[in-house]
């Protein structure tokens, strides 16, 4: 049996009245590809803050890598985890190079600037390198990062959650600001990620179709988990209408697809 990763148990978040997540149980085992999907306010974002120890869910028990995630062993399970946070609209104007950015992703760059000082650089600075090169921004490591196109500021971003080669990668829509191109990267980088490293991905995403060809299983997100579907399967029409509405559009795609129905008409589940 696969080792379980990430282990929620009855998570619960917001008030009493308004809940942003709520009964809310989730495993998942190490070197699975999962895609979250669910509409604006869902609460996909929260979930992955609470997961990476950010924010503390209001009920609940999380368990990362077999161990209990809490106040005494947040830092240390934190060592293990890159997190890449949704695209920021206002970027704060900082002169930093682009590898100074991904270095910050390291566990030892809160370290004091004497320990810094003389602790081995050629390690860290063959780290950063390591995950510029994942991303394709090798080039750019000392480039200006405020001057860098959107895309090559999100893959940089991307760089930065995977420095420290993490056990579980929490994503929060990465694909976001990549063209189609990086996107499809992007992707298959994080399949073979989970297939060669054994990495744990859990990544928000808007599309299931552009997703579907590369991760393990999608998770159908709306305040609590309304389908867990894994290859094969077919997400219910009713579950769709439970998350979105009954004005999600149901449209023809790939029949491989995770999620959709081998049924011609009802062959893919896209959203907007």
């Amino acid at each position: 049996m696969t080792p379980s990763v990430v282990h929620l148990s009855h998570i619960r978040f917001g008030s009493d009245k308004k809940p942003v997540l709520e009964h809310l149980s989730l495993e998942v085992g190490s070197g699975h590809f999962m895609g979250i999907i669910g509409p604006n306010g869902a609460g996909k974002s929260t979930l992955l803050s609470i997961i990476a120890g950010l924010i503390k869910p209001s009920a609940g028990h999380i368990d990362l890598f077999g161990k209990c995630l809490n106040q005494r062993t947040q830092h240390k399970l934190q060592r293990d985890l890159g997190y890449l946070h949704q695209v920021q609209s206002k970027l704060p104007d900082i002169p930093l190079r682009v590898c100074d950015v991904v270095a910050m992703g390291l566990s030892s760059y809160n370290t004091s600037l004497f320990q810094r000082f003389f602790a081995n650089k050629s390690i860290e600075q063959e780290k950063v390198t390591h995950a510029l090169s994942l991303v394709e921004m090798t080039t750019h490591q000392h480039a200006d990062f405020r001057k860098l196109s959107g895309g090559q500021q999100q893959r940089v971003r991307l760089a930065r959650a995977l420095v420290r080669q993490p056990k579980l990668l929490l994503l929060d829509e990465p694909s976001a600001a990549l063209d189609s191109r990086h996107q499809e990267k992007l992707y298959k980088l994080l399949r073979q990620l989970c297939d060669e490293q054994d990495m744990t991905v859990l990544m928000v995403e808007h599309d299931i179709a552009a997703i579907t060809s590369y991760v393990d299983s999608v998770a159908c997100l709306n305040k609590n988990i309304h389908y867990h579907a894994k290859k094969g399967d077919t997400i219910p029409d009713e579950v769709w209408r439970e998350m979105y509405g009954d004005h999600v559009n149901i449209v023809a795609h790939d029949a491989s697809c995770i999620g959709c129905a081998p049924v011609a008409k009802h062959n893919a589940h896209h959203h907007d």
